[in-house]
C-alpha cells in the first residue's frame, strides 16, 4: 500500500461524515533524513460535518522498516505538533505505513501513546482494514461489507438490541470510544452526548 492510495481511502471514508482537506504544503513533503531514511509524508485534517471546530489531524508517514526509521517519523510528527494550536494537539494521530515491519513490532508501537495516538499498517491489511481500527471505522449502519466483523460494533449492536433508545447515540459513542480519549475525558465526552440529547427534547 502506498501513501497516495491510503490518503484516497481516508478521503473516501470521510465522505458524508467529515469535512476533509489536506494541510498546507509546508507541512507536507518527502524528506531525506540522516542515515538516508526515505520518509514520505502527508497531512490530512478532518472535522465532523456541520461543526465549526474540532479538527482532527492525521499525519501519515510511509517508510521502510530500517534502523531509526520510526524515530525519524516521530521526529517529523513532533515538529508538526509544535506548530499546531494547543487545543488541536489533543486530536493528533500518526498513521505509519512501514514496509516489512513485523506484526509484533507494529503492535508495540501502537501501545506507545506518547505525544499522539499511533496506528501501524499490518502487511496483510488493506487501507480499509486499517481505517476500521481507527475513529474512521465504518458507521454502525454501513452494510457495505457483509463479512466485516468488529467486536466493538457487535457490542454496540447488542446494546441497541437490549436498549433501543441508545440507537441515536451509537455512531457518536463509537467515534468517541476509538478516538484515543481515556479515563475522565472519555467519560465526560460520553456523558455530554446524553446531556445534549436531553436538552433538545421538548
Amino acid at each position: 500500500m502506498n501513501i497516495d492510495s491510503f490518503v484516497l481511502a481516508i478521503s473516501n471514508r470521510a465522505q458524508g461524515r467529515f469535512a476533509f482537506n489536506e494541510a498546507e504544503v509546508s507541512l507536507d513533503s518527502i524528506v531525506d533524513t540522516p542515515g538516508n531514511i526515505r520518509l514520505s509524508q502527508r497531512v490530512c485534517r478532518l472535522r465532523r460535518e456541520g461543526m465549526e471546530s474540532g479538527w482532527r489531524t492525521i499525519l501519515i508517514a510511509e517508510l521502510d522498516f530500517v534502523d531509526d526509521g520510526v524515530q525519524a517519523a516521530y521526529a517529523w510528527a513532533a515538529d508538526v505538533r509544535e506548530h499546531m494550536a494547543e487545543p488541536e494537539t489533543a486530536d493528533l494521530y500518526l498513521f505509519l505505513l512501514i514496509r516489512g515491519i513485523p506484526d509484533e513490532e507494529a503492535a508495540r508501537i501502537e501501545t506507545d501513546d506518547s505525544f499522539c495516538r499511533k496506528f501501524v499498517w499490518r502487511t496483510k491489511e488493506s487501507a480499509v482494514d486499517m481505517l476500521d481500527r481507527t475513529f474512521l471505522a465504518r458507521p454502525l449502519n454501513d452494510d457495505s461489507s457483509g463479512d466485516f466483523s468488529d467486536p466493538l460494533q457487535t457490542a454496540l449492536g447488542a446494546v441497541a438490541t437490549d436498549h433501543p433508545w441508545t440507537r441515536a447515540h451509537l455512531s457518536v459513542w463509537r467515534d468517541l470510544l476509538v478516538s484515543g480519549k481515556a479515563g475522565a475525558e472519555l467519560a465526560q465526552a460520553l456523558s455530554s452526548t446524553l446531556s445534549t440529547n436531553r436538552e433538545r427534547q421538548p
